[in-house]
Formats: structure tokens, C-alpha cells, sequence
């Protein structure tokens, strides 16, 4: 027989394997699609053997950025309670703006079935399904930022990337599993420098690495941050959006921050001079080790900025104004960052938020 022949009656034979395995599933009401290849009908048969008529849930994130990964995941549980094998197959379909669905497969393995989706453009609508054999699993729709980063509940020092000046200086990074007297029941990452003016390390959200553009939006970061110093002269701490990462000096191209000083508090800056510029800061020191909510919204030329107690909504500190001062306006790159500079200091922080947001007058 010749090498063609061959070909032919291979394809043949698996043609009819095909069909054989379509019709075994179609009298006995198992789901499959027409895309299926033969290893994917094969992997169906498992509902022949272990039934699933409904039961099985989702999980998914609920906001989600441009370029960054979504995983979606759906129990892989029989009738009996039983995983199903592993290999066993879910089906996943999105639809970005309501356009058509792209079918992704997601194979078992442990109990789960999940896969993977990487958003294209922000302001996008998704709506996902995750499907075991006619059950829906899981159904959402899912709107993509431009960018955002959350922590989990389990603040983990992966989430975030040191920048430091120089690179001589020493900072030292710590996941604490208690985040402070008033707030005891949470971890936290914690960051000290030891004594050493026009020294600077920025903790900066490993995820957001590559820097935020800002050209078409704004900037809302908040956090729980305390504030934790070790020398009575210079130390600062708080959260602030740098104009780059590459550090040449210790006050970077610019900066726009929000921090805890020496007996003040509030709103400061430093442009391509590096020279630190009072903003709006107000006297009385943040309680040390104490627990505070810091939020910073940036668009442009306007910013506000509040620090108040983490959930009675006690206010310690307030500003906006939409008139910033040009060296620090309009910046269209960011890198927002926990900093701690100057003398010796350090501070923790937990709760991190950071998304788009646009002013409004």
C-alpha cells in the first residue's frame, strides 16, 4: 500500500472513530462542540462515567487590567462529590462587547478546571461562562481597566519590587504577620533604612513595574500605611507617584507624595531641581505605629489627598487643589510607590489600591 493509501485510510478510520465517539456522547446527553478533536470527545467521555448534572462553581477576578493575565476556574466535582479525573475537560466562552465567543478549553487537574485570558484594550466589557458539560459553572461580566493593582488579603513581598538610591543604601524588607497594635489581626509588608540622608528606597507594585500612563487618565492610590520612624531628624515615610525609576538621585526626576514627617503631615513635591516643595502640610505628627488610610487622586494639574483613620472615618488631613504647581503637573508616566527617605525610618503598609480615575469639576 502506498505512502498516500495509508494517509487515506488513517484519516478515514479516525473520521469514524470521531463520529463514533459524537454519537456515543449525543444518546447519552453529553455536551460536545464541533471544533472538538478526538483527544477532546475522548476527554468528554468521562461524564459517561462519572456524572455531573449541576453543582460545580467559578471563581474569577472581578476587575480586571490591559496586558494582564485573567485565570478563570471552575469545579470539577461528580454527582458523588468525587473529583472528576484529571484531564477531564470545561469549557470556557468570552465575549468582549457583546461580539462573538471565543471558546477556550480548560483541562482538570486537582478538582479544577481553569484557563487563561489576556484583555487587549481598556474600557472593554467581557462576558465570560465557564461550562461543565451543560452546567454553568460560573457567568460574570468583567469590566478591563487601563490599569489596576489590588492586594489580596494576604499581603505577600513578591506584590511589590524595591527601587532604591544609591544602590549602596541599605533597605531592608519584611512581611510582618502583624501589622500594628491597632491593627493586629493582619499582616503587612514592612520597609526600614538605616541612618543615611539623601538616601530613598521606593516599594513600587511589581505588577505596575513597566509604569502607568496617564496620558488619557487620572490616578487614585490609597492604602494603610503606618508610620514607623527610627530617628527623630529628616525621616519621611508615605505613598507617592514617581516620574521614573531610574534613580539618579534620591529625589528622582519628580515626585508628587503624600507623607508623615517630623510633627507635620501632607502634601509635598520635588521636581527636575529635586528640590522638596511644601505643597499643603499641616502640624501634628501621625500617631507612630498607629493606622491611617492615605489616599492620593492625581489628574493632571489637580490633586486631592486625605489621611484619616482606617474605618471610623476620623479625618487627620485634607487638600485639593486644581491649580499643582507645573513642575509637577502633568506628568504622564508614573510609578506609584510606598517611600521612605532621608535619616533612619521605616513604615508598613497593607490594602493597596491603585486604579484610573478622572476628575470632574
Amino acid at each position: 500500500m502506498s505512502i498516500a493509501s495509508n494517509v487515506i485510510d488513517t484519516n478515514t478510520k479516525l473520521t469514524t472513530i470521531r463520529n463514533n465517539l459524537k454519537t456515543l456522547l449525543e444518546n447519552h446527553g453529553i455536551v460536545y462542540y464541533n471544533t472538538d478533536d478526538i483527544f477532546t470527545l475522548a476527554r468528554r467521555a468521562w461524564f459517561l462515567i462519572y456524572p455531573t448534572n449541576g453543582g460545580q462553581s467559578g471563581s474569577y477576578s472581578t476587575e480586571v487590567s490591559v496586558g494582564q493575565p485573567i485565570n478563570f476556574k471552575v469545579s470539577m466535582e461528580s454527582d458523588d462529590d468525587n473529583n472528576l479525573p484529571d484531564g477531564s475537560v470545561a469549557d470556557f466562552f468570552i465575549s468582549v462587547n457583546g461580539g462573538a465567543e471565543i471558546h477556550l478549553l480548560g483541562k482538570s487537574l486537582n478538582g479544577y478546571a481553569s484557563c487563561q485570558y489576556i484583555p487587549e484594550n481598556s474600557g472593554d466589557t467581557l462576558h465570560v461562562r465557564g461550562m461543565v458539560n451543560d452546567w454553568t459553572a460560573m457567568e460574570a461580566d468583567i469590566d478591563v481597566f487601563a490599569f489596576r493593582y489590588q492586594d489580596s488579603w494576604q499581603v505577600s513581598l513578591d506584590d511589590y519590587t524595591l527601587v532604591k538610591y544609591p544602590t549602596s543604601a541599605t533597605v531592608n524588607v519584611n512581611e510582618v504577620d502583624e501589622f500594628n497594635n491597632d491593627y493586629d489581626y493582619a499582616n503587612g509588608i514592612e520597609v526600614s533604612k538605616t541612618y543615611g540622608a539623601s538616601q530613598a528606597g521606593y516599594m513600587i507594585p511589581t505588577s505596575l513595574i513597566d509604569g502607568i500612563d496617564l496620558s488619557d487618565t487620572g490616578i487614585h492610590f490609597q492604602a494603610i500605611v503606618s508610620p514607623m520612624y527610627s530617628s527623630s531628624s529628616g525621616w519621611a515615610c508615605g505613598i507617592c507617584l514617581l516620574n521614573s525609576k531610574t534613580l539618579s538621585h534620591y529625589r528622582d526626576n519628580k515626585i508628587l507624595e503624600l507623607g508623615a514627617y517630623p510633627g507635620k503631615k501632607g502634601l509635598q513635591y520635588s521636581g527636575t531641581n529635586h528640590t522638596i516643595t511644601e505643597i499643603n502640610r499641616t502640624s501634628g505628627q501621625l500617631t507612630i505605629n498607629g493606622a491611617f488610610k492615605f489616599d492620593l487622586w492625581y489628574d493632571g494639574s489637580y490633586v486631592k489627598a486625605t489621611i484619616e483613620h482606617p474605618w471610623n472615618g476620623t479625618v487627620y488631613y485634607s487638600y485639593e487643589s486644581s491649580s499643582l504647581p507645573q513642575a509637577i503637573a502633568d506628568m504622564n508616566t508614573v510609578f506609584p510607590a510606598f517611600m521612605i527617605y532621608d535619616y533612619g525610618g521605616k513604615i508598613r503598609f497593607r490594602e493597596t489600591l491603585i486604579e484610573p480615575w478622572t476628575y470632574e469639576a
